[in-house]
């Protein structure tokens, strides 16, 4: 086994992001340039000071952040903080379409993002019940270029050039961090089936708040009112309420949530939230060991039980064949987010067994050799996911489905083996549907 120093006083800035709410819930966009806000929420008390020039982000502008994050570690986090990432891309991994109105909405985001710094202040109680207090003041991005389209469509708006490349430099603690494989702490699947963004942005907060140092809470209660002012909801409490039920309804669905109560009337009125998955103790020990921070291995072992030892054995093969990973923490948390990239087969074995979820989308059949290889259908499913940066169309899953043995193993080689244009053309023409 690999072990490594753990890391002293590590910060995981997604965390303090979703946990500030700087990027807000709400549908519609925030008029404030300047907030101010104070809740408590899992035993902290915050107070938020924040400025955008550009408005505060929301919605749509949190998966923009996730999207760059995620092609900045996929480019081997460059020394200089610095990517350069084609508008297409975004725009597809985001989910938007190529219309005019969506570059224009493309390039709102990104100037919001880069606009925004917040300082922070986190008070509670430490183990021996000591007032500890701390204070962080940052940003996200440093440097943004971006070539425009003036004036090509009035009624539209300045949008982002199509033929251009946006240019984009993180701030050093969060390339730092993203370095360190610290912002992969939410699951991207789950991400990408909640579909709407104030979905996705209450899953942020849950994710963030539910961990309090190595501590996974299973049910957190929360002050309705503060945990609004959390989620950077405004305007009238039943109106933000009904969003959050929406929200709320998804994240049971999808097994996120076991069930969220709501009681008491005016000011007292609370929230509590019960979670299904539960963290596994000797899996988090397995990841700290090897450097993986106690609030992401807890996350990790609580999303992918099955996952975490095939993937360090994944990991730690490679590194005996004389690789060498820029951080071995990172490259175990790519490998249990990434079963396909580092080709290995998730074990339920691997773990106690976890509640069955109410709706469940996805399956893992238990594997009686520890070196099988996983289903070749699944395996290709996955591949495809990589190449698009989204999952294939229901078409083209069904027609997946439908392939013979010898089609999915063409597939199969043509996803690993070719570069991306040409595999996902191989693949069009394979399945005979848009991917």
């Amino acid at each position: 086994m690999i072990t490594i120093k753990r890391m002293d006083n590590a910060r995981i800035s997604e965390l303090d992001l979703a946990r500030a709410g700087i990027v807000s819930a709400s549908q519609a966009a925030p008029k404030e340039h300047d907030w101010l806000a104070e809740f408590e929420a899992n035993g902290v008390r915050y107070i938020v000071s924040g400025h955008a020039h550009r408005g505060r982000p929301y919605g749509l502008d949190g998966d923009i952040l996730l999207a760059l994050q995620t092609l900045f570690f996929r480019a081997g986090c460059p020394d200089n903080n610095r990517i350069r990432v084609p508008p297409t891309t975004l725009l597809n991994m985001v989910g938007l379409s190529r219309s005019s109105k969506d570059y224009v909405r493309l390039r709102e985001g990104l100037l919001r993002l880069a606009s925004v710094r917040w300082e922070m202040n986190a008070r509670w109680f430490g183990a021996s019940m000591k007032p500890e207090s701390r204070t962080a003041s940052t940003g996200l991005v440093s440097d943004l270029w971006l070539d425009d389209d003036v004036g090509m469509e009035d009624a539209v708006g300045v949008q982002v050039s199509v033929d251009s490349l946006i240019d984009v430099v993180f701030t050093t603690t969060f390339a730092s961090l993203i370095r360190d494989g610290l912002y992969q702490i939410l699951d991207g699947d789950l991400m990408a089936r909640l579909g709407s963004s104030p979905s996705r942005a209450l899953y942020r907060c849950l994710a963030a708040h539910r961990i309090r140092g190595d501590h996974l809470a299973q049910e957190m209660r929360v002050n309705l009112r503060d945990w609004m002012v959390a989620c950077g909801l405004s305007g009238r409490t039943d109106a933000a309420l009904r969003s959050l039920e929406a929200s709320h309804e998804r994240l049971i669905d999808e097994g996120y949530l076991d069930s969220v109560e709501d009681e008491g009337r005016g000011a007292k009125r609370a929230l509590t939230y019960r979670f299904r998955a539960i963290a596994h103790p000797e899996l988090v020990h397995e990841l700290q060991a090897r450097g993986v921070v106690p609030g992401v291995a807890a996350t990790l072992s609580a999303d992918y039980p099955e996952r975490i030892l095939p993937a360090i054995r994944a990991v730690e093969h490679r590194v005996e064949s004389g690789w060498k990973p820029r951080s071995l923490s990172a490259a175990i948390v790519d490998a249990v987010k990434n079963p396909s990239k580092w080709e290995y087969a998730a074990q339920l074995s691997a773990a106690p067994e976890t509640p069955p979820k109410k709706r469940a989308k996805r399956t893992v059949s238990p594997q009686p050799d520890q070196d099988q290889v996983a289903d070749p259908r699944e395996t290709a499913r996955m591949l495809l996911r990589v190449k698009l940066n989204r999952p294939p169309s229901p078409l083209a899953q069904d027609a997946l489905a439908q392939l013979s043995a010898e089609g999915v193993t063409a597939l199969t080689t043509a996803l690993r083996e070719k570069p991306k244009d040409e595999a996902l053309s191989f693949a069009v023409g394979l399945l005979g549907v848009p991917l």
